[in-house]
């Protein structure tokens, strides 16, 4: 039997490995997610998404969402535990200025939110579409959250988009994160190859 549950072992992980990307599906939490591209404001961002992610309700974005200040966007999961987020900002800012824009950021986010935890910063200014981000872990309802901001030169405006989901549910989402964070296209930016 022991021999039996090697190959069953085997050809399971065999299975994991051939859904690694956001182009083949990946899997999260033990569930495979596949991906597709979705466009937004007014079809002048694309990024790859989860495909079974929805709008979430407005009603839904009130309670999760305290400010009235909310996510212009807001693409969640069905019970509403993983979220992505996207606002177009009106201000412009400079692929040389995204890490020093991070870094103020985290000082207002500290001032707001005291007990937040910065855990890592980067930026990654030579992709096709440049970006720097934060992820840090906030406090809500007894309970962990992982979040990741990012932010990306979009014109005379900035994108910001945020990621997060509790706490525990980090590790499987982190090998998609960062595919997600490349797959976005600025079509409003005519230096971005179209959408």
């Amino acid at each position: 039997m022991l021999d039996d549950e090697k190959v069953v072992a085997a050809r399971h992980l065999e299975w994991i490995n051939r859904f690694t990307s956001i182009e083949t599906g990946m899997y999260v939490d033990g569930e495979l997610i596949q991906f597709h591209k979705t466009m937004l404001f007014n079809d002048e961002l694309g990024v790859s998404l989860p495909v079974t992610f929805r709008d979430m309700k407005p009603e839904d974005a009130k309670r999760k969402y305290f400010s009235e200040q909310r996510p212009d966007v807001i693409k969640t999961n069905e019970d509403g535990s993983v979220n992505f987020c996207f606002n177009l900002i009106e201000k412009s800012v400079n692929t040389d200025q995204l890490e020093a824009v991070i870094e103020d950021m985290y000082r207002v986010l500290k001032r707001f939110q005291p007990m937040s935890v910065c855990l890592e910063t980067g930026s990654e200014p030579d992709n096709p579409t440049p970006s720097a981000w934060m992820e840090f872990i906030s406090n809500a309802l007894n309970e962990n959250i992982y979040n990741v901001l990012t932010i990306y030169p979009f014109g005379e405006k900035t994108l910001m988009t945020m990621f997060n989901c509790p706490f525990e549910k980090r590790g499987d989402w982190l090998k998609c994160l960062s595919q997600i964070r490349k797959s976005v296209v600025l079509c409003g930016n005519k230096k971005m190859e179209t959408c």
